[in-house]
């Protein structure tokens, strides 16, 4: 199905192919894993094994890097045969443990006794969110037991629950919402106990449909102050991300809240994650569930592969992902869709393929020119009113979806701004 995205500036539209996504249920167990050491470039765990070593399904290979990273644990049993490391076009830095499966797995198969998380006091259960390496990915993906605690600190008491998508083109947190919302309700519950919350409001989106999965969690969860507020899809156009719901609140979202559940319920640490594998130049599409580390060519393999010889891959949606260029990038925690959509990724080509269209300039709600800025931060020309732009970039990725041939510009500036943008001018 086409479907059009519509922009607070301009005329523009953008379009793209929505895929209704199968369930798969879980990947093939792959080879190797490729583990990686953060989900952020500042979050960098802090390796606890060596080359060569042997290590368990679950063991903890890393341990969290600061406060908001998340240990990190083996998500295949075998031996330690390399640590990678690698730059993403965007920019960003990779660093990854690479383990080749191997032994007996001491989890998969088995059957364990759940956290009894009801009797765990506060402390007790947070710390339980933190051995387990659970993250919060509603947002920029952080630690969650790091974020609950943040919220205890602040006296905050209110749990706002996203089971939609903030970027349209990436269903995944709709799709789980839909298929296992009773075990993101009980995930709900988990957190909400964890951070004493006395209210809980579900934003869900405007179908009939949606308001059934309010009415679930609140059989669910009958003990608590719920609110339902319906939430239209407004991104890019609106201002979905400044709500008033989302103030004074700890905010998560269906994959959040159903990675809590099944961690609680196996009583172990998080070793896979929910991911959809969608674009017009996949077979299928599909949502998997994959153990952490899974290269992602495997997966696109699980798919059926791509109908034509040459893709352009972004992960987490068309509006606001990033631009990758091999297969061997692995699926890891905060990675929630994989879109191919044609074409191979040469950067600095598609710089000399701009048109001078102007688009990604009428589109920006914050008046900044985003090929100009672009251009100034790969020349290393950070001028005066580059360095303002920069500041001025929400990341709100209008400008690369609009773009006819696809320059992450978004991406870039994005990561210009991570990396301080402290230049001389």
């Amino acid at each position: 199905m086409i479907e059009f995205i519509r922009f607070k500036r301009g005329q523009q539209q953008a379009k793209y192919i929505r895929l209704e996504p199968q369930f798969e249920g879980n990947a093939f167990l792959p080879r190797y894993a490729l583990v990686p050491l953060a989900f952020r470039t500042q979050t960098s765990g802090l390796p606890l094994v060596s080359i060569g070593e042997s290590v368990n399904e679950g063991q903890m290979i890393a341990r969290a890097g600061n406060s908001a990273s998340a240990h990190v644990h083996a998500s295949v049993p075998g031996i330690v045969s390399g640590i990678v490391d690698t730059q993403l076009p965007n920019g960003h830095s990779f660093r990854g443990l690479h383990i080749k499966t191997g032994g007996s797995f001491g989890i998969l198969g088995k059957q364990r006794t759940p956290y009894l998380w009801k009797q765990s006091d506060q402390t007790g259960l947070i710390h339980f969110l933190d051995l387990a390496g659970l993250v919060n990915t509603s947002g920029e993906t952080i630690s969650l037991a790091e974020d609950i605690r943040t919220a205890v600190k602040q006296g905050i008491k209110t749990l706002t629950v996203m089971l939609y998508d903030k970027d349209p083109t990436c269903l995944l947190d709709s799709f789980l919402a839909r298929r296992f919302i009773r075990e993101v309700a009980e995930g709900i519950n988990i957190i909400a106990h964890a951070m004493s919350a006395t209210k809980i409001i579900v934003e869900t989106g405007t179908e009939k449909k949606e308001r059934a999965l309010f009415d679930t969690i609140g059989t669910i969860i009958p003990d608590r102050d719920l609110a339902h507020i319906t939430v239209s899809q407004t991104y890019p156009a609106g201002t979905a991300h400044t709500r008033s719901a989302e103030r004074d609140a700890v905010v998560i979202d269906a994959s959040t809240a159903l990675s809590v559940y099944e961690s609680v319920q196996q009583n172990q640490p998080m070793l896979t994650t929910y991911l959809l594998l969608t674009g017009k130049t996949l077979e299928h599409a599909k949502v998997i569930k994959v153990r952490i580390g899974t290269p992602i060519g495997h997966l696109i393999e699980e798919c059926g592969g791509f109908k034509s010889k040459n893709t352009h891959i972004i992960i987490n949606g068309l509006l606001r992902g990033t631009l990758v260029d091999s297969l061997d990038l692995p699926a890891g925690k905060g990675i929630k869709s994989i879109h191919a959509v044609g074409k191979d990724i040469d950067i600095q080509q598609q710089l000399e393929e701009c048109g001078h269209c102007g688009q990604c300039l009428r589109s920006c709600p914050a008046y900044i020119d985003p090929i100009n800025t672009v251009r100034h931060i790969q020349r290393d020309r950070y001028t005066a009113e580059t360095l303002r732009s920069i500041a001025l970039c929400s990341g709100c990725a209008c400008c690369s979806a609009v773009c006819p041939v696809r320059i992450p510009l978004s991406a870039i500036i994005k990561s210009a701004a991570e990396q301080g943008a402290g230049h001389a001018l």
